[in-house]
């Protein structure tokens, strides 16, 4: 008895602090055998290491997959056998199998290169960031760094809103009593009520009718539901919570919880309109995380910090009075051939009046090497600097203004003049550092307000 209660305390403690393998995205680290052994339960880790280790890749290869990291043998400092780490772009968080037994033991996180806070950032962010989960995949420990569903939540408010807009309205098959029989009418019901002469003229027909309060809406409305307890969870940072508090309000008067039906899924059809197909989709998302919470996910750690600086331009432009333009896209035509383009991208393009400011968002470690000098730093800047001028020959203007954001541990801005003494044109260009920290916000939003001349 006193040997079972022990067991269970043990696994009890096992889940509440799970073995974490940290890893950053963009990134290489080479984790010794003697490391990776502490956490491994039921075999026998004196001998063959590289038999374990080759075991370890194989069980666990589609959760590496699944997050870009290529592993190899290696050896570490000592020499001693390790494996080798390479991860890609992506962030996240897979369980992690042991050798041997092949139970969940802990999980594998991919983090952000520079120690930012990804949780707390991702909470900042309105745009839209697609998470990818894998249902393969249960985290069956708890997730230190799983993303919050309350943001997936305030999506699917500002998206239904926009629905009910659109009043979808979709064929509801109702009974009804009417005077005259027709094709529909339920005989066996008539059959059982005719006896009393008072009934005897009531036909109970079924009738197809066009509604919008018809099942699949009825749907989209227990998912609200869902949203709107989720969004207002004690655990809802206040800041999140606030600016939905008043459609929360008006939305909760708008349907009777004990009439809402509750539902695993909802058909996705290509049928569907354009807003009715968001609004499933991200309601499907919403659903998945309800029935289980703790799925593997993934995030592209550069389409992540893009989203980021859109979101702080975004509040920039407010203060300037400007407009911002997102993924802009500048089409290619003519005789294109198999590898052209087909159109240009860039990040973000802010402007008033004659004046715009080309942006473009790069997570690489420039501003964190200002003093360094590097053939790598050289080429990768060599490719950014050419790809943000390009973007500007579209602007009409003989003055340029172009931007490249990298990541900084502060608030960094370097200014450089480019000059063509063919025709007069010129480009003041802008390397700017900003810090990835959300206590550091309001301070980037104000440098960059000062900064940018509109």
């Amino acid at each position: 008895m006193a040997d079972n209660l022990k067991t269970n305390i043990d696994l009890q403690k096992r889940q509440l602090r799970p073995a974490i393998l940290s890893l950053k995205v963009l990134s290489e680290k080479t984790i010794s055998f003697n490391e990776l052994k502490k956490d491994w339960k039921g075999i026998d880790t004196r001998k063959d290491a590289e038999r374990h280790i080759i075991e370890f890749i194989n069980i666990n290869s589609p959760v590496f997959d699944f997050l870009g990291i290529n592993t190899q043998l290696a050896r570490d400092s000592n020499g001693a056998s390790a494996i080798q780490f390479t991860t890609s772009k992506y962030a996240g968080c897979v369980p992690l199998l042991s050798p041997g037994t092949g139970m969940p033991y802990g999980e594998l996180i991919v983090e952000g290169l520079y120690g930012e806070n990804l949780s707390e950032l991702i909470s900042v962010i309105k745009e839209d960031l697609k998470i990818e989960y894998d249902e393969r995949f249960q985290i069956n420990t708890i997730n230190t760094v799983k993303p919050p569903l309350y943001l997936e939540c305030q999506k699917f408010i500002d998206k239904y809103i926009e629905a009910k807009r659109y009043h979808w309205r979709k064929f509801k098959n109702v009974e009804v009593n009417q005077l005259f029989p027709n094709s529909s009418t339920r005989w066996d019901k008539y059959a059982v009520r005719d006896i009393d002469p008072w009934s005897a003229l009531k036909y109970p027909n079924r009738n197809n009718t066009l509604t919008c309060d018809h099942e699949e809406w009825r749907a989209l409305t227990y998912i609200l539901h869902l949203s709107i307890n989720e969004i207002m969870k004690p655990s809802t940072p206040l800041r999140s919570k606030a600016p939905y508090l008043s459609q929360i309000s008006l939305l909760s008067k708008q349907y009777d919880v004990n009439r809402l039906k509750p539902v695993t899924s909802i058909p996705l059809r290509t049928s569907d309109p354009a807003i009715i197909k968001e609004t499933k989709e991200i309601g499907m998302r919403i659903l998945q995380n309800n029935v289980s919470s703790k799925r593997a996910w993934r995030i592209d750690y550069s389409e992540f910090f893009e989203r980021y600086v859109q979101y702080v331009l975004k509040q920039v432009a407010g203060l300037k009075g400007a407009k911002l333009d997102s993924n802009k896209k500048y089409r290619i035509g003519g005789e294109k051939t198999a590898w052209t383009l087909s159109y240009l991208e860039p990040d973000a393009v802010m402007y008033k009046g004659d004046v715009q400011y080309i942006i473009d968002a790069k997570y690489k470690s420039h501003m964190y090497n200002v003093n360094r000098m590097g053939e790598d730093l050289k080429e990768t800047f060599r490719e950014d600097f050419h790809q943000v001028l390009a973007y500007s020959s579209f602007g009409g203007n003989k003055q340029k203004h172009v931007m490249l954001i990298y990541p900084s541990n502060y608030f960094v801005s370097r200014e450089l003049n480019v000059y063509s003494g063919i025709n007069g044109y010129s480009a003041k260009a802008y390397l700017i550092g900003i810090p990835l920290q959300k206590s550091e916000l309001e301070e980037t939003k104000r440098n960059l307000s000062q900064l940018i001349s509109l």
